[in-house]
């Protein structure tokens, strides 16, 4: 019996990135929403009066509710854009260095969209609420418009790319790869949210569900990682 060495992989530790990425947002969602205050939330698609009483009625509930959002999501933020390398490393290695280019390029878009979205947030929690109304609106638009149809749109295109590679190499269970290549559309369609209201449904189910893909795909390359590399003939 013969044994020939591969390289070492090195998504041993920054896979877990990817169960960051998630952990954090999902902290941002419960501890916001807990700190937030009660009533009606607004969207890009309230109307002023609506947008008016959320900033309205408890400013400083909404203060600390916002800040503490914005701090966890740009966390969650930092934590995705250091999983997109292990993931274009995983493309490069059982793919193409075309494909984990795109996978890269995708997914720091993404990452950094999801900076921006959680800066405007932070930005929102210091401006005066009740000063000036369209102030307050349009930085609310910026949070949810870059954390939301951009960021999971060019994250299905990591999704894609990832999935398709695993199913043709057979280097992930099947599943996640047929799994991954669904949400990838639902999160691409989901960019038709800003010119069509219903398709803000895709949103969650790219965001959501992805979170499940992305927790068993984070996990199951830093389980591979730690192998010493070295392959029985």
């Amino acid at each position: 019996m013969t044994s020939v060495t591969t390289p070492p992989r090195r998504t041993s530790t920054g896979a877990l990135s990817g169960v960051l990425y998630v952990l954090f947002f999902v902290a941002s969602l419960v501890m916001g929403g807990v700190t937030a205050p009660s009533g009606p939330i607004a969207t890009p698609y309230s109307s002023d009066q609506v947008a008016r009483t959320f900033l309205s009625a408890d400013p400083s509930a909404l203060h600390r509710s916002l800040q503490l959002t914005g701090l966890l999501q740009m966390l969650s933020a930092l934590a995705l854009l250091a999983f997109v390398p292990v993931l274009a490393d995983f493309v490069s290695r059982h793919g193409s260095s075309a494909r984990a280019g795109l996978v890269r390029t995708a997914g720091v878009a993404s990452g950094v969209l999801l900076v921006v979205s959680s800066a405007g947030g932070w930005i929102l929690s210091m401006v005066n609420s009740l000063g000036d109304l369209a102030v307050s609106r349009t930085l609310m638009d910026l949070t949810f418009i870059t954390g939301a149809a951009p960021a999971i749109g060019t994250l299905g295109l990591v999704l894609w790319q990832v999935s398709r590679t695993a199913l043709a190499a057979r280097a992930l269970p099947a599943w996640i790869g047929w799994a991954g290549s669904v949400l990838a559309v639902a999160s691409v369609l989901s960019l038709l949210s800003l010119v069509a209201e219903p398709a803000t449904l895709l949103i969650p189910v790219g965001r959501y569900l992805g979170f499940v893909w992305f927790l068993a795909v984070s996990l199951l390359l830093w389980r591979r990682g730690g192998t010493d590399g070295t392959v029985s003939r």
